[in-house]
Parts: C-alpha cells; sequence; structure tokens
C-alpha cells in the first residue's frame, strides 16, 4: 500500500478524529433536517421522509469534518513534531529537501525561515498520533550520540539521527540504501532480517573511524533497526596495546637469547657428559631456572637453581645468580658445595640490599648444587630446598637439603652442610626445580607430586637418557593437558659411563 494513502488513513481513521467527525455530523445533520423538514419531529410524521436525503445531511458533515481533521493533522509547520518518515519540500522557494523522521521537530526552512511552507514530497513511513512509544523511541535517537538508522526490506534508509548524518557526512539520507555509504552491509537479506526477528553485527571502518554495528529485524515495524556503536577508541587503543605487546615480545625474545647465551651449551655438556639431558620448560619466555655447570681441573660442579618468581623478574635474579657463581668459583675458586652456597648468600642478599629498605626482602634462590671429582669418583652435594637424586641399581636415593633458601631467612640462618657419596658406574643422578612436581592436571586436576615424579624417574631407569627425555616431556605435556603452566621447570639428568 501507498505510504502516503497509508498516511492520510491514518489520519481519517484516528479514534479521536472519528469520534469528533460522528458528533458533528449528528449536530448538523440534525439541524439540517430540522431546517428542511420540521414537520417529521412535530407531527412525527414519516409519509414526507427521504431517507437519501437524510442520509446525506449526515455524510457530508462527517466527510468534512474529517477532512478538516486531516488538514489540521498533517500540517507540517515548523516546530511541530514528526508523525512520519519522509522528504518534505518547502512550497515557498520550490528548492529545500528536508529529511524528517517520526518524532523528530520539523525544522523551518533555512531559506525561507518564518515563511516555511512545507508539503509531502515521498512518504518513508508512519504512525498514528497515538503511537507515544514509537515517537518517544524516536526522540530518543534523535539525542542519542551513536549513528541510529531504520531501514525497509530493501534496506533503504526511512529515518536515521544527527548522530548518523554526521558519520555519513550527508544531509537527508532519506530514500537512500545504506549500503551506497556502507558497503559491508552489501549482501544482507533486509527480509530475512525483519521476517524471522533476526539479529547480525558488522564492523565497519568509515572516514577514519570504526562502528560496530547491530542490525535488528523489528517484525511488527516492517523495519531494520541499525544501532551503531563507535568503537573508534577501543580499537586504537587495542592496536596500541597489540603494538606494545609486539615490542615487548620482541624484548623478550631478545633477553632469551641473552639469556640462554649465559646457559651452558649443548656441546659443551656433551663434551663433559656425553650421556646427559636437560628438559627445560619455561613458564614465560624467560625463566627464572637456570642451571650452571663448569669444571675446575679435576672437578666437575653442577647446579640447578629455582630463584624467586618467574617470567622476566625471575630471569634477572638468575642472571644475578650466574654472574655470581661465575665470580665465586670461576674467579674465587671456591670449590667446596656448603662454602659456595654461603658466599652464594651472603653476595646475593648484599647486592638486593643496595640502596634499598631490605626489611621484606624475601627474593633468593632455591638450588642444588653438586660437585663430582672425576678421579676420586668422590660426590659432595649441597642444597637449598632442592634435594639430589642418584638412582642406582634400580634405587632411588635422595640426598635432602638443608631447609633454608639462599637469600634471607626468617630466624637464624646457619650454614649450609655438606653431603658425600662415591659415585658409581652406571649411576644416574637428578637436580631439579619444583615446576614439575607443583603442576597441576590429571583427571582430578591435582598437582603431579614429589613422589610421582620420583616413580617416573625410577620407571625410566633403563631407558637411554633421550628416551628418558621424551617420556619426561610426554607425560608433563599429558599431565597439564589444557591447564596453564604454574611454574618454570628444569630438569638436569647425568648418568656417569
Amino acid at each position: 500500500m501507498d505510504a502516503s494513502f497509508t498516511y492520510y488513513f491514518l489520519l481519517a481513521t484516528e479514534k479521536r478524529t472519528l469520534g469528533r467527525a460522528i458528533r458533528v455530523a449528528l449536530l448538523v445533520g440534525i439541524i439540517l433536517n430540522l431546517i428542511n423538514n420540521p414537520e417529521i419531529f412535530f407531527s412525527l410524521s414519516f409519509h414526507e421522509f427521504h431517507p437519501g436525503r437524510a442520509a446525506l445531511v449526515f455524510v457530508v458533515p462527517f466527510a468534512v469534518s474529517i477532512y478538516s481533521s486531516i488538514l489540521t493533522n498533517s500540517s507540517l509547520k515548523p516546530g511541530k513534531i514528526s508523525e512520519v518518515d519522509a522528504i518534505l519540500k518547502c512550497n515557498n522557494c520550490r528548492q529545500t529537501d528536508f529529511s524528517v523522521s517520526i518524532g523528530q521537530q520539523i525544522d523551518a526552512c533555512p531559506q525561507c525561515k518564518k515563511d516555511t511552507r512545507w508539503k509531502l514530497s515521498k512518504i518513508f513511513s508512519t504512525t498514528s498520533s497515538g503511537n507515544d512509544v514509537l515517537k518517544s523511541l524516536a526522540l530518543f535517537a534523535r539525542h542519542n550520540p551513536q549513528p541510529l538508522f531504520r531501514l525497509d526490506h530493501h534496506g533503504m534508509i526511512i529515518g536515521d539521527n544527527p548522530a548518523a548524518e554526521t558519520m555519513l557526512a550527508h544531509d537527508n539520507n532519506a530514500g537512500e540504501k545504506l549500503e551506497l555509504f556502507i558497503p559491508a552491509v552489501k549482501g544482507i537479506d533486509w527480509e530475512k532480517l525483519i521476517n524471522r526477528e533476526e539479529a547480525t553485527e558488522v564492523l565497519i571502518s568509515l572516514n577514519k573511524h570504526y562502528y560496530n554495528f547491530l542490525l535488528k529485524g523489528i517484525p511488527a515495524l516492517q523495519t531494520v533497526h541499525v544501532y551503531g556503536n563507535d568503537i573508534t577508541g577501543i580499537v586504537l587503543a587495542e592496536e596500541k596495546i597489540r603494538l606494545q605487546a609486539k615490542d615487548i615480545g620482541s624484548s623478550i625474545q631478545y633477553a632469551w637469547r641473552i639469556q640462554k647465551s649465559m646457559l651452558p651449551g649443548e656441546a659443551f655438556m656433551s663434551s663433559m657428559f656425553p650421556s646427559s639431558f636437560v628438559f627445560y620448560r619455561p613458564r614465560n619466555i624467560v625463566s627464572g631456572d637456570f642451571y650452571w655447570v663448569n669444571q675446575i681441573e679435576d672437578l666437575w660442579i653442577i647446579a640447578v637453581a629455582d630463584c624467586t618468581g618467574h617470567g622476566v623478574p625471575g630471569a634477572f635474579m638468575s642472571m644475578l645468580g650466574i654472574s655470581l657463581l661465575n665470580d665465586i668459583i670461576l674467579r674465587e675458586r671456591i670449590v667446596e658445595p656448603d662454602n659456595i652456597l654461603n658466599e652464594l648468600r651472603k653476595r646475593l642478599i648484599f647486592s638486593l640490599s643496595l640502596n634499598q629498605d631490605d626489611s621484606g626482602m624475601t627474593d633468593g634462590m632455591d638450588i642444588a648444587l653438586v660437585t663430582v671429582h672425576s678421579i676420586e669418583n668422590v660426590l659432595a652435594f649441597a642444597g637449598a630446598y632442592n634435594p639430589l637424586l642418584i638412582c642406582r641399581e634400580g634405587s632411588l636415593i635422595v640426598h635432602e637439603a638443608d631447609r633454608m633458601p639462599v637469600g634471607k631467612f626468617v630466624g637464624e640462618t646457619p650454614p649450609f652442610t655438606v653431603k658425600r657419596d662415591r659415585v658409581l658406574k652406571g649411576d644416574r643422578i637428578f637436580l631439579y626445580s619444583d615446576g614439575y612436581q607443583d603442576q597441576f592436571g590429571g583427571e582430578k586436576n591435582k598437582k603431579f607430586s614429589q613422589r610421582r615424579f620420583r616413580e617416573l624417574l625410577l620407571q625410566t631407569n633403563q631407558l637411554s637418557f633421550d628416551e628418558v627425555n621424551h617420556t619426561i616431556e610426554k607425560t608433563f605435556d599429558s599431565w597439564k593437558s589444557n591447564n596453564t603452566q604454574v611454574d618454570d621447570v628444569l630438569i638436569l639428568g647425568i648418568e656417569f659411563t
């Protein structure tokens, strides 16, 4: 049905319009009949009564009243609230087109001002004057700072708000297809959205701004409502964060290369211990776990440490630990495990206490440190929390560490103790951090535990170290599954052949 006809039909059939027309028709009809045929009312004689003529005197006033109401209610004077989505043309200058939406106040013609006389040029949709809900929604749209559109089943704009006009940099958009301004909506089945009351979202970029559009079909109105949201600030912030994350990631990758260069290389490890392996899995890119291996004359020195924290803070602590071990062992030739840890603790506390209040300082490291005399086959061990495990002839020997860290400690800080053992052919020693056994996973999402870890080492005792490394890695990944890795993981194994 033509929109103009629908509009005028709605005006004519409004309840108040019909009521007033009926009252006027009855009053005027009775008066006219009294004037033309007074004898009918006084004599109650209906011989001279003409039904057609009588009806006519009622119909004419009824029609005139309806027509008068339509003219009054369809007035498009500036300042009035529009009841149509339409394009208006000024009857005075006949040049200006003005787009108006339901609920919007009609403005004056920019050229004619107070002499404005609008007439309907094209109507897109209408509402009755009693539809206050739609009017209030339209008023809300007009004052909404975000772009809003109403489209017909062809995707043609039948109404928008000032924010939408600003976004498109174009006025009087009624009658234009939205896809002409926003190609991203091309191909959308508008009728389907309306009939099925569906909704879809579209992300668009327009005039250096980013918008998220929600397109919602409204079957009751046979329109699609488009709710825009300017997300330029969010998109630019996300892009900034992405670039910053990329820069930080690149910096951390470079830090990992530096940290890795300070660890013993694979060739160096193989030259000292042909049968050995290292399972190293940082929680983040860089790690707070590190291992240190070197040789002073006939003495092999091996250490595995777990520094406070992980990621970048842990990596800084690990590099400090490596640097201090280099000074203590390589430069000052301190080689007894307990003396190394005592000196390491003293220097670490001093380094971390410089220029700051260290009353609450808890930074430090847990460490297992072993020396092996290659000629005498004697092993010496000292540890801070982290023990030494020896697999010997199918049994597991545990050398427990001192229950205190290399760092500040609550209460007294006694010196570290040393434990000694013979090294037999076929012995396997394991030094490790607690990351493996603390990993959550499994069917009940519990820690892997110290017991399972030691059982795993015993079960793989007859395998080559390549197979042991593979089994340890596979078991860890299977146990962890989709859980987040909770800590850095480091296991170092050496076999004496």
